[in-house]
Parts: C-alpha cells; sequence; structure tokens
C-alpha cells in the first residue's frame, strides 16, 4: 500500500515540477492505474504540503488564456469542464484586471489585417473566430469596428 502512495506520489511530483495541474485533472490522470482512495489520500497530502493548488492553478491558467487572447467565457468554460468552483475564476480575475475589449482587439489584429469593410461574409467570419475565442457579441463588435475605422 505503500509503495503505491509513493509511486503516485513521485509520478504527480515529476506532473508538477513541469506545471501546475489542477486536483480534477490528476484525479482523472490515476483513476485507471491506481486505487481511487490511495490517489485521494496522496493528491490530499499534496494539497496540505502546498504542492498543489487549484487556487494557484486558475492564477496561472487565467494569466496564460489572457495572454493567448481568450475571452471570459471561453476560460470560464475551460475551467467549469476542469469542475474548478467559479469563486477562484473571480479571484483571479480581480488580480488580473483584463480588459477585454483590449484582448478582443488584440486577437482580432493577431488574426485579420483588413476590416470587412461592409462585406457581410467576412464580417459574419471574423465575429464567429471572436466569439469562439470567447468574447462577448459587444466585445466582438467593437474590436472589428474599432479596426475598421483605425486602419484606414
Amino acid at each position: 500500500m505503500e509503495d503505491k502512495q509513493q509511486e503516485i506520489k513521485n509520478a504527480v511530483l515529476r506532473l508538477l515540477a513541469r506545471r501546475e495541474y489542477c486536483r480534477q485533472e490528476l484525479e482523472q490522470k490515476y483513476a485507471r492505474k491506481y486505487a481511487s482512495n490511495d490517489v485521494e489520500q496522496v493528491l490530499d497530502e499534496m494539497e496540505e504540503a502546498g504542492y498543489l493548488s487549484d487556487e494557484r492553478f486558475v492564477e496561472v491558467f487565467v494569466r496564460n488564456k489572457i495572454s493567448q487572447c481568450y475571452g471570459l467565457m471561453r476560460i470560464s468554460f475551460d475551467l467549469k469542464q476542469k469542475k474548478i468552483p467559479e469563486h477562484l475564476l473571480h479571484k483571479a480575475l480581480d488580480e488580473l484586471e483584463p480588459d477585454w475589449f483590449e484582448l478582443a482587439r488584440e486577437a482580432w489584429g493577431r488574426r485579420f489585417r483588413e476590416p470587412p469593410a461592409g462585406d457581410y461574409k467576412v464580417f459574419g467570419k471574423q465575429m464567429r473566430y471572436l466569439l469562439q475565442r470567447g468574447f462577448s457579441m459587444d466585445e466582438a463588435r467593437a474590436a472589428i469596428d474599432y479596426n475598421g475605422e483605425n486602419d484606414e
């Protein structure tokens, strides 16, 4: 029993040395290979020791997604998939205070060079791109309009 737990602990530490993981990701990763109570016990110990922290994971995850120009809806959806409590997302966002409209403009600028200029097909394509990245309709429309006005 102790050998299995030490094996799990070593495997988890190797993963955490590379990047942050949330508890649910690690539970899922080792659920097939080890007994769930062994995995739970090891992860509890790792949390108590400070090696594993969902709060720290959320901070790193949100900062990374913002730097990749993803919107709030996409970030929120991805964290819900990982079963992260919403209050941790709000705490991270309060610290970072991102400007979603500016991020939408930046995402538009990374992907597109020309504004739609009255072409509804091009406008639709640009709008879908921004919406799929998690921006609201208002943020996407403002990004396209802003770039359409200032690039002429």
